[in-house]
């Protein structure tokens, strides 16, 4: 490597230029798979923005999974005994569970369907009693088929019936029902009582990729700049 004028260059160590390269890539790594994250996030937003638009789609389709948030417009009957509370969910910055609920298609298919959310003090079923509409409904759903379980996602506490992600396997067991294989949200229900207070379709998705890759990009280069400009040493003087 060249010095600037008035400067030379120290050579590092095998193992200095080991350590730094291992360091830069790492880094350079972190911020590719942060852009590659942006990317797949833009791409979600845009398909939510899509289905929003698109008028519902009648019924419960066999090939549910591939129609990611888009709305359906379903007929049925839920089954309120068999409900599962999802906990650690906020509504307005207050702290509540959602409410899922099997639903019982014309068909005799089930779906497992999020009501939406209540307080801690209407977890049981029995404190919003009014709000346990029976009968045939139609409702308008938006399909989940988003992975809400992380690394750091806690176990179920089935026994409380406090569930921490959309676990369908574990709540087909738990319920003995043959629940299909994707959830919904119901939009805009208004069910006696006010409770549950279901989504209105609105879904905000977090999205700062950009800066992170920044970030990491940015580290990349000052961890290379720092590297250089440590070796650098200003040349002695001649007399």
């Amino acid at each position: 490597m060249k010095a600037p004028a008035g400067y030379r260059w120290n050579s590092p160590t095998r193992f200095e230029w080991v350590i730094i390269t291992l360091a830069v890539l790492t880094l350079l790594g972190l911020g590719s798979w942060q852009v590659q994250r942006l990317q797949w996030k833009e791409a979600m937003i845009a398909d939510i923005a899509r289905a929003n638009e698109a008028a519902p789609v009648e019924g419960w389709p066999q090939d549910v999974a591939a129609l990611g948030w888009r709305r359906l417009q379903l007929s049925g009957h839920f089954l309120h005994k068999d409900e599962f509370h999802l906990a650690a969910r906020y509504y307005r910055g207050q702290l509540g569970y959602h409410i899922l609920t099997p639903f019982q298609l014309e068909d005799s298919r089930v779906v497992l369907l999020n009501r939406g959310w209540v307080p801690p003090t209407s977890k049981d079923a029995a404190t919003r009693a009014e709000g346990q509409v029976d009968g045939p409904l139609s409702v308008v759903v938006q399909v989940r088929t988003d992975n809400d379980r992380t690394a750091f996602t806690p176990d179920a506490d089935s026994a409380k019936n406090i569930w921490f992600w959309r676990d369908i396997d574990a709540m087909r067991k738990a319920s003995g029902l043959l629940l299909e294989p994707a959830t919904a949200d119901v939009l805009h229900m208004e069910p006696p009582g006010g409770y549950p207070i279901a989504s209105d379709g609105d879904i905000q998705l977090r999205n700062d990729h950009l800066g992170y890759a920044i970030t990491w990009f940015s580290l990349a280069l000052a961890a290379a700049v720092m590297f250089a400009l440590y070796h650098l040493k200003p040349q002695e003087a001649t007399a």
